[in-house]
Parts: C-alpha cells; structure tokens; sequence
C-alpha cells in the first residue's frame, strides 16, 4: 500500500453540501444514539484545528508533504463536521450557533497538557514524528472505521450517503499517516518511543475534546457488541502491522473494558 501524495493535493476539496439533498432529510428518522454519536463525530472533526496548532511546533513541519498533506488535511476535516453540523440541522436536530466555543471552552485538561507535550518532545527528539505518525494512523483509521459502523447499522439512507462522501476522505487521511509512519519506524528508537508513548498515552479519538463519559460511551456505541469487536481487531491487525507495533491490541483492549 502506498501514498500518491501529488494525487491526493490536486484532488484535494471539502465536502460540498450541495452532494446532498438535505430537503428530505426530515423523512428520514434518526435514533437517539444515532445524534449523540454524529454529535461527538461533529465536535471532534470540528476540532482538528486545534490539534493541527500543536504540530505546527514541531519539527513534524520541516518535512515539505508533512506541510502540503497537513494544509489539505485540516481544511478537509473542517468540512467534514461542517456536513454533519448542517445534516444534524436539517433533520430537525438543534445545533446552537456557538456551539464550537462552548464545546471549546469545555475541553478538558488532558487536551492541554497533550498539545505542550507534544510540542515540547517535539524539540528534543528527532524520533517524535514516527509517534505522531503512528497515532495519527491510529485515530484515522478508527475514525473511517467507526464511521463505517454507523452506516452499516443506520436505516437512514440520507445518513448513509453523507457518511460514505466522508469516508473517502478519511481513508486517504488514514493511508498517508499509516504510509509516513511505516517509513519513520525504521530506526529501533524510533520504535522504542513510539511503543512508549502509546502504551503510556494513547487515548482514544476524541479524547481531552470530550468528557470521559462521552468518550466511554462512544467506545461501547462503536465497538460494544461483536461486529463492532471484530472492527476494533481488525484496526489491531492493520497497525500491528508497522514496524514494532507487532504487539499492538490498544484497540480491542479499550473495547473490552
């Protein structure tokens, strides 16, 4: 598998909301657990910006597809929880104006504390981009993966359609972190503190933006019953598949718990 980077930049766009007739979105019903999840899905990717000000102090940056790839990238992600801000809307769902800020304000400690570690090991090790890599791998392919899930349990078929246009993104997201990563972890030490790092930090997507019971509730919503169990073992599979990573099960292990 590998990346054509050239590709990606010159096909490159949002998500256009005119793709989708959301006319007739009020014909279709939404269940309760289906808002909740398109919510948290909407407050995460409308949040990549703030995740993208942490990397930008990293030496992540030197790297020029680092740079086109994040440029592409954060816009792409803007746009995603932007379609599923005006379909929660145009299915009858309130979605207050300021919600961005509050969601922004109400971020809890650990996304601060993240974003000055990342900066701060950022400057003093030249391994740190393999980590950041492989994390971004990691919540990229949990994300299309659990995107994936919603659109095979939905019975709406409007949901289904906004879902699909998104996915397409999201894997080539995935396919540039999880490309970038396998060629930074060739080095052993760069495995070593990718290895650390994750086994001591990683958190779930959408951790330090949502609330711990937000975050615990997704993981049961996605992976809780055995399809969705066999979706987060598949996601092991793929990452223990990187260089060092043999021992990866972060997934399943968060599931089950």
């Amino acid at each position: 598998m590998g990346f054509d980077l050239e590709k990606y930049l010159n096909n490159s766009k949002r998500v256009d909301l005119a793709e989708f007739d959301f006319s007739r979105a009020r014909e279709y019903a939404l269940t309760e657990d289906e808002i909740r999840c398109l919510q948290y899905m909407m407050d995460v990717e409308s949040s990549t910006i703030v995740y993208l000000r942490a990397v930008l102090r990293t030496s992540l940056i030197d790297d020029p597809e680092n740079v086109a790839f994040l440029s592409c990238w954060a816009y792409e992600e803007y746009f995603h929880g932007r379609a599923i801000r005006e379909f929660l809307k145009a299915s009858g769902v309130d979605v207050e104006a300021d919600h961005y800020i509050k969601v922004k304000h109400n971020a809890t400690f650990r996304e601060s504390l993240e974003e000055f570690g990342t900066s701060l090991l950022g400057r003093f090790s030249r391994h740190f981009h393999a980590a950041y890599l492989t994390w971004g791998a990691i919540q990229e392919l949990t994300t299309l993966e659990g995107y994936g899930v919603l659109a095979a349990r939905t019975s709406n078929p409007l949901l289904r359609i906004v879902l699909a246009r998104i996915i397409k993104d999201e894997r080539r997201h995935f396919s540039f972190y999880y490309n970038k990563a396998r060629q930074s972890l060739t080095a052993n030490r760069a495995q070593w503190l990718t290895t650390f790092l994750l086994k001591r930090f990683w958190t779930p997507v959408g951790s330090g933006v949502k609330r711990d019971p937000d975050v615990d509730w997704m993981i049961r919503f996605i992976f809780g019953d055995p399809a969705g169990n066999t979706v987060a073992q598949r996601i092991d599979a793929t990452m223990s598949r990187l260089p060092g990573l043999t021992w990866f099960n972060l997934l399943s292990q968060t599931a089950t718990n």
